[in-house]
Formats: C-alpha cells, structure tokens, sequence
C-alpha cells in the first residue's frame, strides 16, 4: 500500500502537471463538464469539474487500474466581486503548494498585496477535510471545501 507521504508527493505531481504544464488540458467530459487525465507511472488522475460560479468536481487517482484516492469539492466567489482577478491570485497562491499537512492545494498562508489566501485542514492524506479561503482587504471573498482520503484499502 502507498505510503502516506508518497500519496501526497504523488497528488502535488499530478497537481502541478495540471496546474502549470501549458500540455496539460481538460476536455469536454460530454456531461455538461470538463475532464483532465493524467500518467505518472504506474499511476493514472482524472480531475473532473463542473460549474462556473459556482463550480465542483472531484480527482481520483488509480493504482494499476485500482482507484486509492478520492477527493470531491465545491467552491465559489461570493457576487458582487470580479472572480477574474480572484483565480489569479488563487493560481499564484497554488504555485506555493502545500506546507505541513495540507494535502494538497495551496500553503497554510499565503498574501500579496490586499489579497490572503488561508489553506485549512483536519486530518491527513488518507482521510481529510479543507477549506481555502481568499480574503480582500480582511472580506472573505472567496471559500471552497474538499474532503476525501484513501480508498480501496479493504474490501
């Protein structure tokens, strides 16, 4: 069985593939959403959204075709705020990646300017929840929530 800190090595890898590499791309998933899938070895992730505001999905990453990871989530920009500028600074914010136990996403903390960007978690890689806040000028603008962990272990 995977490791807990190879688990998170390997969803921060498929992350930042997803994230930063220009040859990585979602596709028309035929179900009114987007899918990105990706290859690390042995490894296979999809990320598989839906929405604009707000938006939700879920990642599962398999093992030799057997699913060990899943995670769902949903978030959104509260109205009234132009999101364009709030994604930006939730890119730049991911680029920093995961400190402690944060299982994936963004650092703990994380401010440039009026923006601040927090990264929660209770528990661990193979069972979590998260929450990502952005805050404008002290307003929370912007919340989504993951949870998720280790699958498959027995059956």
């Amino acid at each position: 069985m995977i490791s807990r800190e190879d688990l998170k090595k390997l969803l921060r890898e498929f992350n930042e593939k997803g994230y930063s590499d220009p040859n990585s791309k979602y596709i028309d998933n035929g179900k009114n959403g987007k899918v990105l899938k990706l290859n690390i070895g042995e490894y296979s992730y999809e990320d598989e959204y839906y929405g604009g505001e707000p938006y939700c999905g879920n990642e599962t990453i398999w093992e030799k075709g057997i699913d060990i990871f899943r995670c769902v989530y949903w978030g959104k920009v509260v109205d009234g705020v132009d999101f364009g500028s709030i994604y930006g600074f939730l890119r730049e914010a991911l680029s920093k990646g995961p400190d402690g136990e944060l299982v994936h996403r963004g650092p703990t903390e994380y401010t440039n300017g009026d923006f601040r960007y927090t990264n929660e978690i209770v528990g661990d890689i193979f069972e979590f929840r998260q929450v990502e806040r952005i805050y404008l000028n002290d307003t929370e603008v912007y919340t989504a929530y993951f949870i998720g962990g280790r699958i498959n272990v027995r059956k």
